[in-house]
């Protein structure tokens, strides 16, 4: 059972206590089930899981027990995990309106209306409860992360930095990552507008709440190559790479692309270096390919091939490294009777490659093949990276972050 429900059950005890003190006294209605044994029946279901007979039970004691708040609360929230948000809404509403509640129970029914409205998307709706309770002594900051997640979810970023100070000087130590991203998404916005001094200004916010983050220096560093300065725009790629080794997958091909198209001195033994430490350090298997690739590019074929050997040689093998093999094979003359069967092999390995999802979120383990910086299962920040792949696509990527 997850956290969330067992934390959501402490009442349980007090409420339980409550309604047997109140219903100690013999009923007068014969053969009526006591409603503390219902509400003790109806937690066990939870416990196990069966929503259904756990939802019959704390409804037969609503109907029982009219003042019951907390079973009012939990018959609410189950109706919303069900996905029935117009059942809870209106329990959630009929609650809050009772004039025999306590504030602190009525902030607490009106704060659970607001998740309903969230999750049902009317959010012009929640956005008014969570703002109504963002001062309530005992609501405050879970209507303050409310409405935090309706402007993520309006994509409303000045609103979000705003809500996210707000927390943060609550003291909720997670915040400063939240607003870091909301700036990133505000200097997203500035660069579609070709503003990149005003996108700098909200990088270096972002920087300031987050010293080092990754996508902070990938911003900066797109700023830097739309200025013309190349040799800046690597060195931040390889600062954010060395930060986050585990972004490869999305960086090695933009570092690729600068370091080749340069013109700078040394630039082929700089590219060198950076997809040498990744593939030995980091065990990274798209900066081995890139490696192979670069040794193909400059002739050095001998320790191509070697480089090949290693990714071969790596358990389980990694459809990248089967498909370079198969690539290789191809040019050889002993092969070229099979030629057709060798490109089928390819093209079928490609497929493969290509149906295979190159990000994993580190929190919730949602996989996708497009990078986001937020990841659309958990919701949470900066936890997608790379699965060890090969995009199998010429470095051909500006360093425009997702």
């Amino acid at each position: 059972m997850s956290v969330h429900w067992l934390l959501l059950l402490l009442p349980v005890a007090a409420a339980s206590g409550w309604a047997a003190a109140r219903y100690s006294s013999p009923r007068s209605s014969a053969g009526r089930e006591p409603p503390v044994d219902r509400y003790l029946e109806g937690v066990r279901y939870l416990l196990d899981d069966q929503t259904d007979r756990a939802l019959q039970a704390f409804i037969e004691v609503v109907e029982i027990d009219h003042e019951t708040f907390e079973t009012h609360l939990i018959l609410g929230r189950l109706f919303r995990r069900r996905g029935e948000v117009d059942r809870a809404i209106r329990i959630h509403q009929n609650l809050a309106a009772r004039p025999t509640l306590t504030d602190v129970q009525r902030a607490r029914a009106t704060f659970e209306m607001g998740r309903d409205f969230l999750l049902a998307g009317v959010l012009d709706r929640a956005e008014a409860v969570f703002r109504e309770l963002v001062d309530s002594p005992s609501m405050g900051v879970p209507a303050l992360e409310g409405l935090r997640s309706v402007y993520e979810t309006q994509r409303d970023w000045v609103h979000a930095v705003e809500t996210g100070l707000r927390l943060k000087a609550h003291g909720v130590a997670s915040e400063g990552l939240r607003i870091a991203h909301y700036e990133c998404e505000l200097a997203l916005l500035e660069l579609e507008q070709d503003r990149p001094d005003r996108a700098l200004s909200h990088v270096d916010r972002a920087l300031g709440l987050c010293p080092g983050l990754s996508r902070a220096l990938l911003l900066r560093a797109e700023v830097a190559e739309r200025n013309g300065d190349v040799a800046l725009s690597i060195r931040l790629g390889r600062e954010a790479i060395e930060r986050t080794p585990a972004l490869a997958t999305l960086v090695v091909p933009k570092l690729e692309r600068l370091y080749l198209n340069s013109g700078l001195p040394g630039a082929t033994a700089s590219l060198e270096d950076t997809l040498q430490a990744l593939a030995s350090t980091h065990k990274i298997t798209v900066a081995s390919i890139a490696l192979m690739r670069l040794y193909r590019r400059t002739n050095r074929l001998e320790e191509a091939l070697t480089q090949l050997h290693r990714i071969l040689a790596q358990r389980p093998v990694p459809t990248s490294g089967l498909l370079e093999a198969v690539r290789w094979m191809k040019i050889l003359p002993a092969v070229h009777t099979y030629s057709s069967e060798f490109a089928a092999f390819e093209k079928a390995l490609m497929e493969q490659l290509r149906s295979q999802p190159l990000y994993q979120c580190t929190n919730c383990g949602y996989q996708g093949r497009a990078h986001v910086w937020q990841c659309p299962s958990c919701r949470r920040w900066d936890t997608l990276r790379g699965i060890d792949l090969d995009l199998d696509q010429p470095p051909n990527q500006t360093f425009k972050t997702p």
